[in-house]
């Protein structure tokens, strides 16, 4: 039994999480007691935080590099011991989403981990940062240059994953964007079971999160400390226990320590410390196949070209189930949240368009297959019908039976003038 399992039964032998959560909390004021935020407390940033007591610590925070201002509400979080770097962020305010884009761009982000919902009890939690299908396909960002597209989407049992381009408009290059969301995850709170998780963390290692070519990927929640600082801790102690030969030499909790010096109040409640446990716990199990999971970023998967159509046809076919699926899911998310009167009636109305025209694209589709249908059957009636009726008859049996009177009467009228005819042409004759 590994000494973490150990650790947990015998905290959770004792009931002792609320202790020790409250511990780590003593030993974080400590640690922290000479860190600042003060660049996050200048009166022209505080707009932009989210939260007034989740801010940036100073000499960690993440820097735009450009602009009049450099302050974003984020830091980097880094882990030397499992080889790990994150950075942590708050969910996007509507006067902070293209601060988050200039970042992933000059972050040189891959992928983005959103491990919120945009509206949780009736609360927002973030803003509709990226493109939304129906309304927008695409967003641009013009004091920044930047352009963000949406490319196609993909819908998991316990959660989402979306493509993005995001383009330069002044160099004109594009960038492909990785973006996770849709975990099903209360704020403050954890998960019902650490499977779903896992296999969150299994896709994201696969997906090429970490591939050092590229810049750290970033995560956010609603504050980007609890939900976010769970993920980390996790990840980079499955990384460390997989590349140790001690592993009782690793501590959770000195790790959970480490991190929240780099971004203030990392993991929020006792129930996500005892989550991260169970997390690490159920990993275990698992862990060889998470780290075979670990690979590079592959660009080429945004390239369509190199696919068949055949391919391509069951993927938009797949891409417009999972955007209707979507589409239908925030209908009713904003009617349960009591959304403002024009979000919902935008959200209806985007729903509503989308099901008309895929009905009108139903109906003409099934008229096209109508005619090509009769196209196809109407040689092989006409020929039918020349030579056969229903009941196999030959035309000769139809005009002899049904028509009789009018066949006699015209071959009378054949035979009769062509006597007269004939006679015409014998008296020319004579008379020539």
């Amino acid at each position: 039994m590994a000494h973490i399992e150990e650790e947990f039964q015998k905290i959770e032998h004792e009931n002792g999480w609320n202790t020790i959560f409250r511990k780590l909390a003593n030993d974080h004021g400590v640690r922290t007691l000479e860190k600042k935020n003060d660049i996050a407390l200048l009166s022209t940033n505080r707009g932009l935080n989210r939260f007034r007591d989740v801010l940036p610590y100073d000499d960690t925070r993440v820097r735009l590099q450009r602009g009049s201002n450099d302050y974003i509400n984020a830091n980097y979080v880094q882990v030397p011991w499992a080889n790990r770097s994150y950075i942590l962020t708050q969910g996007p305010l509507p006067t902070t989403s293209e601060h988050f884009w200039q970042m992933v761009w000059e972050q040189n982000s891959r992928v983005i981990i959103m491990l919120t919902h945009l509206v949780e009890k009736g609360c927002n939690k973030c803003w509709l940062y990226y493109p939304d299908y129906e309304n927008e396909s695409e967003i641009y960002f013009d004091e920044i240059d930047l352009k963000v597209t949406f490319v196609s989407e993909r819908q998991e049992d316990h959660y989402t994953q979306r493509k993005f381009e995001l383009t330069n408009l002044l160099t004109g290059e594009t960038r492909p964007i990785v973006h996770w969301s849709d975990f099903d995850w209360p704020d403050h709170g954890a998960p019902s079971s650490p499977e779903p998780f896992l296999q969150l963390l299994c896709d994201v290692r696969h997906c090429g999160a970490f591939d050092s070519r590229f810049g750290a990927p970033i995560l956010h929640c609603s504050a980007g400390i609890g939900r976010s600082g769970t993920f980390v801790l996790v990840d980079s102690i499955l990384k460390m226990l997989a590349h140790t030969d001690n592993p009782n030499d690793i501590s959770l909790i000195e790790v959970l320590a480490h991190i929240r010096t780099q971004r203030h109040g990392l993991i929020q409640t006792a129930e996500q410390l005892r989550f991260s446990y169970m997390a690490i716990v159920a990993g275990l199990k698992e862990l060889d196949e998470l780290e075979q999971s670990e690979g590079l970023f592959n660009e080429s998967d945004f390239d369509g070209s190199t696919e068949s159509d055949n391919d391509d046809d069951s993927k938009i076919s797949r891409s417009l189930e999972n955007i209707n699926y979507e589409l239908k899911k925030r209908a009713e998310l904003t009617t349960n949240n009591s959304y403002s009167a024009h979000t919902t009636n935008d959200a209806e109305t985007s729903l509503r368009l989308r099901e008309e025209r895929l009905k009108r694209n139903e109906g003409i589709k099934k008229k096209i297959d109508e005619i090509k249908a009769k196209l196809d059957e109407k040689p092989s009636s006409l020929s039918s019908s020349l030579f056969n009726n229903n009941n196999n008859e030959s035309i000769l049996t139809i005009l002899m039976t049904k028509y009789r009177r009018h066949f006699f009467i015209g071959l009378l009228t054949l035979v009769t003038g062509s006597i007269f005819l004939y006679k015409f042409v014998r008296i020319s004759d004579r008379t020539y």
